[in-house]
């Protein structure tokens, strides 16, 4: 992760991000400079995640309310620019929120796990660890998601996908064989591209 700023100085909070309701676990953790503003922690938190930074966004930190004012959204009283996390003092074990798409309302648990040394020669921040593949937007929150997954895994779409996947792959091998070539007339082919096309634009964008 790169955040194209100067290396930071002071501590590093190692955070454990998690995404409610989700089944299996979706998680990361992070290393982050205790420098690092609510601005900063915003933009880290969409790419760590996989988030597109597409909907209105939240933090509530000790029961009040940050983060980056968007025409028509939420309304903040501090300057998300200068509110650092080393401002609000957290001890490991601590906890607050990040919400993301006030419509699938995705809510993230942010602990404090520890306060580390900061090396000189590392960049910051840093996603160490973690599990499960980001949700795709506007998928309609933790409801919707599992509604997806279990669409997507179910016996009949599972058994969907292998009937296309070979029926492509036989009107490929035959127009190799010096048959037909596939054209936008062939329905079952179009049928076939289609369905493999939404899949891919539905899928969970995969963590690495």
């Amino acid at each position: 992760m790169n955040t194209d700023q100067p290396q930071p100085s002071g501590q590093v909070y190692q955070l454990k991000v998690v995404l409610h309701d989700c089944s299996p676990m979706i998680w990361r953790r992070l290393l982050v400079a205790s420098g690092t503003t609510i601005a900063q922690l915003h933009a880290i938190l969409q790419t760590a995640m996989g988030w597109q930074d597409l909907h209105l966004h939240r933090f509530r930190i000790f029961g009040k309310e940050y983060g980056i004012y968007r025409e028509g959204g939420i309304l903040f009283d501090d300057d998300p620019y200068q509110v650092k996390l080393s401002d609000f003092m957290l001890r490991p074990g601590e906890r607050f929120e990040y919400d993301y798409d006030m419509g699938d309302f995705w809510q993230h648990d942010i602990r404090l796990e520890q306060v580390l040394a900061l090396e000189p020669r590392k960049t910051y921040p840093v996603c160490s660890a973690g599990s499960g593949n980001c949700p795709p937007e506007d998928s309609g929150g933790p409801p919707g998601y599992q509604r997806l997954l279990a669409e997507r895994y179910s016996h009949e779409t599972l058994e969907q996908v292998r009937e296309d996947v070979l029926l492509v792959a036989q009107r490929l091998l035959d127009f190799y064989d010096g048959g037909p070539q596939p054209t936008s007339e062939d329905m079952e082919w179009m049928g076939a591209l289609e369905r493999m096309r939404e899949r891919e634009v539905n899928a969970p964008l995969t963590f690495n």
